[in-house]
């Protein structure tokens, strides 16, 4: 469960959490990749000693997620010098983007969107109001590269 936590640190530090974001064209993105996953799943933020199931992630406290829902990818692509990949969702991952947003954002400092590609958590993300845009960025901890996290993408 640990390697689960420690795989990614994404800081929280997603546009997702944050507001939706759209992608920039042209030069500054690197390396397309079309189609695959990201799982998507809101959980109650608890304290360590709390429950066993309660995982740190970024900082973040969170009881593990029972289940993840799967929010289809259209594109991946890396974005040049900011060490972020920008997601475009397909429709059906777009709408659980934005179900699971609004959940989130509605039980305000109680929950996360946690984000896990396969069976790594990247993040716990704290939302602020539903997304309703299908393309977001993604920042990436320092130890992990773009393309690492496309090629996750694609096979998940």
């Amino acid at each position: 469960m640990t390697s689960r936590t420690n795989i990614l640190s994404l800081l929280g530090v997603i546009c997702v959490a944050l507001s939706a974001c759209s992608t920039t064209t042209g030069e500054d993105q690197l390396r397309p990749t079309a189609g695959g996953a990201i799982e998507l799943a809101v959980s109650e933020t608890c304290s360590d000693e709390s429950d066993p199931q309660c995982i740190s992630v970024n900082g973040e406290s969170v009881v593990f997620p029972s289940a993840f829902e799967r929010a289809g990818v259209d594109d991946a692509v890396a974005i040049d010098g900011q060490n972020a990949i920008a997601l475009t969702l397909n429709a059906d991952g777009a709408e659980v983007l934005r179900t699971l947003t609004e959940q989130a954002a509605e039980a305000a400092d109680t929950a996360r969107l946690v984000i896990a590609i396969g069976d790594e958590i990247l993040t716990a993300a704290r939302v602020i109001e539903p997304l309703t845009d299908a393309t977001v960025h993604v920042v990436l901890p320092p130890d992990r590269t773009a393309q690492d996290l496309i090629t996750l993408i694609r096979e998940n």
